[in-house]
């Protein structure tokens, strides 16, 4: 009978050893998940107290960063300074004076960067000093005053805008550039990027949502000013959580001389860098692939309902489908740049934008009725237009070419990397933009025709105001498709890749000075440890690389499953019961079995 109990690996007892196997590895993945507060996982920089440090941060710098792009528009800023059919082309050269002024200054801004040295980093202090700066300014240039002429709302447009937009552009600029240097690791850089773009993106989409109620009620006017006030101050508070999020960057021989580059040589230096030329021409040319997205929120209304408040309310309803667009790629960001090259990811996007664009341009804009199914038709039309998460990818692709720039001259160069891919790039986008703002003054649209009232009767427009924005709307459709295609070109000829990139990577690794500093901040936390395992007090090795445990956590349940449902034989059973015995111990009690038996 004794032997008949032992010879029941599946009863009452190996239930209770289940029990107390799963409690123990419960407790161990708690055990890690709290080291994990302090301490990286293995081959990584950033630990959890940094990781929500900085998107806590990012969220701060979305709200500002939003409030500002949503009413700053060359559409939008005609609106809330009431300028007439002449108020578009004034924005559009009050955007590009700001721009061509950014194009000037950031390479200068970029050496102040590259020769700032404090316990803080590079670019913490600028990210957080400018913050409350750019808010501010922003909220002044949402306070439009209406009781002056219009030439005096004009010259103050020129007054507040043009700084609000030149010190948001380098702000958010170099925000952009903080995945270098968080971290030399590319893919933790993306793994952590991606909920971070997450993170960015969720402030606009539940915002803009309740833009769209506010102003059916207070107006366009009235809603962008509580909208700035709420986001400029909230924003400001939780940029500062960036503090608590450390800056890792390999130093070269080169910088660690400190030798002062002019902003001459540091041109000379970015211009040999090929792939950020491929990338900023592939800017350039795709710079007006969003043409239709500047006037859309108006086009848009007169097809959504006939009453512009009513149209309002929808659009910032189905605006919480369509802003959710980009958030499949930030999920899938991490896994995309694991599989395929950034190249490759890029023109899905772009096959993507075209793609949308194109099949609304040719059906047209005058085919779908007010109303009635057009919302929804529209909606996921623009859903597939917008279904990309470049914000996201671009601050990886740029971190890898400041690797690259720092591998062939010895210095990251940021600022002019930053010159290239957004300043230059705004300032081409915006003497570009000058094309639609010419055609939109001479077909007589005008964004202000269809903005809301206070008063509800006034909100109905008159059927050639209806022809007026479809005919224009179909003309920027045609634009952004025309754009979206040059740029698809031009990005096949892209060739930076991950390959390439590991071999810069190790390339920096083996002749900075500071190689050994960053190699000691790298964590050895196994998050799997005592979790996964036959047996939880084993746990996996230490020295197991923690991707490859991740990947193999499917395979390693599947085998435990069947462990657990095979048939043990006697000897098997009564080893299981002495699992502190060595191998020669277990032989020789196995032998006795048989002899006994």
């Amino acid at each position: 009978m004794k032997k008949k109990d032992k010879q029941k690996p599946n009863g009452e007892n190996a239930n209770k050893f289940s029990e107390k196997e799963f409690a123990k590895r419960v407790v161990a993945l708690g055990g890690n998940l709290k080291r994990f507060w302090k301490e990286p996982p293995k081959g990584r920089f950033l630990n959890l107290r940094e990781i929500l440090s900085l998107g806590v941060s990012s969220f701060g710098v979305s709200m500002i960063y939003n409030a500002l792009s949503i009413y700053l528009t060359i559409t939008k800023i005609p609106v809330i300074y009431d300028m007439g059919t002449s108020g578009t082309l004034h924005a559009t050269l009050m955007y590009l004076l700001s721009s061509v002024l950014a194009l000037i200054l950031t390479p200068f801004y970029g050496r102040m960067i590259q020769r700032t040295n404090t316990k803080f980093g590079r670019y913490k202090p600028y990210i957080m000093f400018l913050a409350p700066i750019v808010s501010a300014l922003g909220i002044m240039a949402l306070w439009s005053p209406q009781s002056l002429d219009v030439t005096s709302r004009t010259i103050y447009m020129y007054m507040t805008c043009t700084p609000a937009l030149l010190l948001w552009n380098l702000w958010y600029n170099s925000f952009n550039m903080f995945p270098g240097v968080f971290s030399p690791n590319q893919q933790e850089r993306a793994d952590i990027w991606s909920p971070i773009g997450l993170v960015m993106g969720f402030a606009p989409t539940v915002m803009n949502a309740l833009n769209g109620v506010i102003a059916r009620y207070v107006g366009d006017i009235w809603a962008g000013r509580i909208y700035a006030i709420c986001c400029g101050v909230l924003g400001t508070m939780l940029v500062i959580a960036l503090i608590g999020v450390k800056e890792r960057v390999f130093i070269t021989e080169e910088e660690n001389k400190k030798e002062k580059i002019t902003t001459w040589q540091g041109l000379k230096m970015i211009v040999k860098n090929k792939p950020l030329m491929i990338f900023t021409i592939a800017l350039c040319l795709g710079c007006l692939r969003n043409t239709i997205d500047l006037s859309w929120e108006f086009v848009a209304r007169v097809k959504y309902a006939t009453n512009m408040a009513d149209a309002a309310a929808i659009i910032g309803g189905l605006s919480l489908f369509v802003g959710f667009a980009a958030t499949p790629n930030m999920i899938l960001l991490p896994w995309l740049t694991r599989k395929f090259n950034n190249r490759t990811i890029l023109i899905f996007w772009q096959v993507c934008n075209l793609s949308a664009n194109l099949i609304c341009a040719l059906i047209g804009l005058q085919n779908f009725p007010q109303g009635s199914w057009s919302p929804y038709v529209i909606t996921a039309i623009r859903f597939l237009s917008l279904f990309n998460c470049l914000g996201s990818l671009q601050p990886l692709m740029l971190s890898e070419m400041g690797d690259y720039q720092q591998s062939i001259c010895g210095y990251r160069l940021e600022g002019f990397i930053q010159a290239f891919a957004y300043s230059l790039t705004s300032v081409v986008a915006q003497a570009a933009a000058l094309i639609p703002a010419v055609i939109q003054k001479a077909m007589g649209f005008n964004p202000a025709n269809y903005i809301v009232s206070q008063v509800y009767e006034n909100n109905f427009v008159t059927p050639e105001l209806v022809k007026l924005a479809e005919n224009y709307g179909n003309v920027a459709l045609w634009i952004s498709v025309g754009s979206s295609a040059l740029m698809l070109i031009c990005l096949l000829f892209y060739n930076l890749d991950k390959k390439k990139h590991a071999e810069i990577v190790q390339k920096l690794k083996e002749s900075a000075v500071n190689a050994d500093e960053i190699e000691s901040e790298q964590g050895k936390l196994n998050m799997l440890e005592n979790v996964i395992g036959s047996n939880p007090n084993e746990g996996a090795s230490e020295d197991a690389n923690f991707d490859e445990i991740n990947s193999n956590i499917d395979v390693t349940s599947e085998n435990n499953e069947v462990v657990d449902n095979t048939n043990e034989t006697v000897e098997e059973s009564e080893i299981n019961e002495i699992p502190n015995a060595d191998t020669e111990n277990s032989e020789e009690i196995i032998e006795n079995e048989n002899n006994q038996n």
